[in-house]
């Protein structure tokens, strides 16, 4: 009889260490939190614009309690330490394009470090009621600062911007607590480091150019007995390091070496050309019919070229305003 009650006590104790080893925390992550960045691409800009350009990314802090915790709330604390201002730098070159990075849609509050006493991006992750990890997605935002047309391309080519941040530039830093009995601790206070975060931000550059023109408007004149002389503007502003070329094209003629203007409400025409130089030797044309184009390489700012016009004499057609319309096109 004592032999089976011995058995038994045995058995029972089994059990019970069986039930106290499954209610064990268990050991598939300690207390920690890891956070991933995704890359701040602020797409294809255009520099002459002279406009800040807007970018987001996101950042994911995800956190690990043991089964049984008597912190349940995490703090993480995201430094970024590199110097600011921010550049991206000019794919295999030298050239900058300052940016910054941002903690706030309204892009007010750079993102910043502890350690330089500017303002780090912080979350508190409270652990779920069933599991022992959580996952937030944190926005963050990044700014390219506007008036920097003369940020130049490469090779008459988009050029791609970028600037990596090691782990050097940047540290996560996380602490757990019980929130109503010690209250939340500052980032400052934080001593676990998680690591550095590793992302890009980069920007492609590529080649723009506008155009404006003035109107060439020759004097009244009597008769054709001599030549007519009036000048116009074309104005250009081209990304920096980007080839172009201005022509013009024929206008009612259709003819870029013999250009005619028309009578209003009539059909008579008065010959006329546009030269690129002062001294009426060089034809602004298309590149045919034995015509120039006007050919340059942007700077990020404007530039102006002068149109020469010329009424050579001529028979003098019937009175009445003549005109022509010309388009000037510029190539990239």
């Amino acid at each position: 009889m004592s032999r089976s009650r011995h058995r038994l006590a045995m058995l029972f104790a089994s059990i019970l260490l069986c039930v106290l080893t499954t209610l064990m925390p268990g050991r598939a992550h300690a207390q920690t939190c890891t956070a991933t960045v995704s890359p701040m691409n602020f797409g294809t800009i255009s520099p002459i614009t002279r406009a800040a350009v807007n970018g987001s990314g996101t950042i994911n802090v995800t956190c690990y309690w043991t089964v049984v915790s008597l912190s349940p709330t995490a703090l993480v604390c995201l430094n970024l330490s590199a110097t600011q201002p921010r550049f991206l730098t000019q794919a295999g070159g030298t050239a900058t394009l300052q940016y910054d990075l941002y903690s706030d849609q309204g892009r007010s509050i750079s993102w910043g470090s502890t350690s330089t006493a500017s303002t780090p991006i912080s979350v508190s992750i409270q652990q779920p009621l069933l599991g022992t990890s959580a996952t937030v997605s944190i926005p963050y935002y990044g700014q390219i600062a506007q008036n920097q047309p003369t940020v130049p391309t490469t090779n008459n080519a988009d050029t791609t911007y970028s600037h990596t941040f090691s782990s050097a530039d940047s540290s996560l830093m996380y602490g757990y607590y019980l929130l109503g009995i010690l209250g939340p601790p500052g980032c400052s206070s934080l001593t676990t480091s998680g690591g550095g975060l590793v992302f890009t931000a980069s920007a492609n550059v590529t080649n723009n150019c506008n155009i404006s023109a003035s109107n060439i408007v020759f004097p009244t004149a009597g008769v054709l007995s001599s030549a007519l002389s009036a000048t116009g503007t074309i104005t250009a502003q081209c990304t920096s390091g980007d080839a172009f070329k201005i022509s013009l094209n024929g206008g009612t003629s259709n003819q870029v070496g013999a250009r005619t203007m028309v009578l209003s409400g009539g059909n008579a025409t008065v010959g006329y050309q546009i030269y690129s130089d002062s001294q009426h030797t060089t034809t602004w044309g298309d590149g045919t019919g034995g015509t120039s184009t006007v050919n340059g390489t942007g700077s990020g700012n404007t530039t102006s070229f002068t149109m020469y016009g010329v009424v050579p004499a001529q028979g003098t057609p019937q009175p009445g305003n003549y005109t022509d319309s010309v388009t000037a096109t510029i190539s990239f």
